[in-house]
């Protein structure tokens, strides 16, 4: 299944309108852009296939090498740690070693599904999860994989945990494990949370790393001397064994390729035969390079495939080969982000704050959100961002589409000038002369915190400023270096901030030491402890009655029972608490050369991260060189 055209014709065509003043919207500018995408992913030949017209893909395996660019700059080739465990270099599945190593099973975050690897069979019996592995994987030395590995890595992370945070557990879900047998592990559950919630936020998506007699010593001694430290050593311990890892040559991956080579560029691996998916791999070597600019060694095709970056500016799209996009709805929503000001609450990371934020008064948010165009907004940004269209809601469109989230009778804060002066009003201003003044005679202020590196945050909040003066504001933008805006968002040195995070897992925005621990730093606002009064009645943003809601409390509630009324009233506290206002989406996809190679994968592997690696995992997936 070739990834499809993304549309950028209609949204470039609408951005275009609004930059120049144009009435029509997309029709008034007809024929200023032609009839490709602008992504590289129509060939002009009438097909979906971006690589239709290339040579047909290979029948039995070729001597060819796949390359990938390393999507992570700050990813250390040759001097990168082995041992999972070291926090100087943590590793994750989307690093090389995601590659060599596979992972139990595979969460497709933005369709919600999941997809065996290793594991064969998974239940809930209880308050219990059974996982049972397939007995095909092996080591890349012939050993089988057992859950005793897996088991092996449980123990450490307990065991770390029991001295580092004794008076914390160490999994919010697990509360005990053990090995049934070879091939399976039961996890006894603190409470009896949804096998999903259990899935997604404990036993997906991370590769199996550690084999118990790897490295000198070894992973299973390591176990050992942390399960046995006494007290007065036991943190020394932890300590040496963060620092410690295997030797390069020690290495022992699980997946379908096996290292043969590491530079301080590259990243070389060859297929290993006996791994359960190795028939349906068509080449001989996965490589993965270290490129400054990854889009233009793609557009250099000195790589086969980069995994994100894209979209890039139009001019940069048209430069690019004939490609699959993969990785496909790795979005980011780029929104104003309101002060809340509960400096005081547990968890602050303000240190000395000043500023009293106007934006802590919910009606001056609504009133801040009907007086913004956000496709003004939009208008102002790079072009490679498009419109967020959505009620504000932390919901993407995927969400919406499959009806997950009833959003009908959500405010979507359309432009109303009207309405914006009646919160204001409300809220104990007055208009005079074209400025808003507060109960003492001052002129209420805004100042807006941007980072100047990061086009986006200072484009998109030059418009807001702009448009917030001529509501009646006194507005200031602060556009500062990486690290005064670190320190002063932190502070709360300001009302708003354009910040972004992720719209491509409904679960993952409920990741309560997170994300929200994220937000709560962005925010200034307690989601810990505080509750939270909305309108009774979703849906009805006028409805007289109104009922309490603890943020946490609703997650906690969710991924108990997985009943997605939590979901509902969630978006709906969002929606009328208005943290945040969506304005523009950022696409973070990547892409792999369709000239040279063919991609045909299910849409949930191909829309979700590590897409990559995915297309050599699983049996229904291809990644297959094409004939010259």
């Amino acid at each position: 299944m070739p990834a499809n055209s993304r549309g950028q014709t209609e949204w470039l065509s609408r951005r275009m309108a609004l930059k120049s003043g144009l009435v029509g919207g997309a029709g008034a500018l007809a024929g200023c852009i032609g009839g490709d995408s602008g992504n590289g992913n129509e060939s002009g030949n009438g097909n979906d296939d971006p690589g239709a017209g290339a040579g047909d893909p290979v029948e039995e395996r070729v001597d060819e090498r796949f390359t990938m660019a390393l999507h992570r700059g700050t990813y250390g080739m040759n001097n990168a740690t082995w041992n999972p465990y070291d926090p100087s270099g943590t590793m994750a599945n989307f690093d090389p070693p995601g590659l060599i190593y596979d992972p139990v099973l595979v969460h497709y975050q933005s369709h919600d599904t999941f997809q065996g690897v290793i594991a064969n069979n998974w239940e809930k019996e209880d308050q219990s999860i059974l996982i049972e592995l397939s007995d095909e994987w092996e080591w890349h030395n012939g050993d089988p994989l057992t859950v005793n590995d897996w088991k092996t890595d449980l123990d450490i992370r307990f065991a770390i945990s029991d001295i580092t945070s004794p008076d914390s557990d160490a999994s919010s879900y697990i509360a005990d494990y053990e090995a049934v047998d070879d091939y399976t592990m039961r996890f006894d559950l603190h409470d009896d949370y949804t096998l999903e919630s259990v899935l997604v936020n404990e036993l997906s998506d991370a590769p199996l790393m550690i084999k118990e007699d790897v490295g000198d010593p070894s992973f299973g001694e390591w176990r050992d001397d942390l399960q046995d430290a006494v007290s007065d050593e036991d943190t020394q311990v932890v300590s040496d064994f963060q620092e410690w890892s295997p030797e390069l040559d020690e290495v022992v991956g699980n997946g379908p390729f096996e290292l043969t080579e590491v530079t301080d560029t590259t990243f070389v691996t060859e297929v290993y035969d006996n791994h359960p998916n190795a028939d349906n791999i068509y080449f001989t070597e996965y490589a993965i390079e270290h490129h400054e600019d990854q889009v233009l060694a793609l557009s250099e095709e000195s790589v086969d495939g980069i995994s994100l970056n894209l979209p890039e500016s139009p001019d940069v799209m048209q430069q690019l080969p004939d490609h699959y996009e993969i990785n496909r709805d790795f979005d980011h929503l780029w929104s104003v982000l309101f002060n809340f000001g509960n400096y005081d609450m547990e968890g602050s990371p303000a240190e000395d704050p000043t500023n009293q934020p106007v934006t802590s008064d919910r009606r001056v948010r609504h009133a801040i959100a009907y007086a913004l165009d956000r496709e003004q907004i939009w208008a102002s940004v790079p072009e490679e961002y498009e419109l967020y269209e959505l009620p504000p809601t932390f919901l993407n469109q995927t969400a919406v589409d499959e009806g997950l989230i009833d959003i009908d009778g959500f405010d979507n804060y359309d432009q109303n000038q009207e309405q914006a002066e009646e919160l204001m009003q409300e809220a104990g201003f007055e208009l005079d002369d074209g400025a808003w003044y507060d109960e003492e005679g001052e002129q209420a202020e805004l100042v807006l915190l941007a980072q100047s590196s990061t086009s986006v945050q200072v484009d998109a909040l030059d418009s807001v400023r702009h448009q917030l003066d001529e509501f009646g504001f006194d507005v200031t933008l602060d556009a500062v270096d990486e690290a005064t805006y670190g320190e002063g968002r932190f502070n709360g040195d300001h009302d708003i901030i354009f910040d972004n995070h992720p719209v491509f897992s409904i679960m993952g925005l409920t990741w309560t030491t997170g994300i929200w621990g994220w937000f709560l730093q962005l925010n200034h606002a307690d989601y810990p402890d505080r509750n939270w009064k909305i309108p009774a009645e979703i849906g009805n943003p006028d409805a007289s009655d109104t009922m309490e809601l603890n943020v946490m409390d609703e997650i906690e509630q969710l991924h108990l029972t997985g009943d997605n009324e939590h979901l509902q009233r969630l978006t709906w506290w969002y929606n009328q608490v208005l943290p945040m206002y969506g304005c523009v989406i950022a696409g973070d996809y990547g892409a792999i050369n369709a000239n040279e190679w063919h991609v045909d994968a299910p849409d949930e592997l191909l829309d979700n991260r590590v897409a990559e690696f995915n297309l050599v995992k699983i049996p229904d997936a291809e990644l297959i060189p094409r004939q010259e």
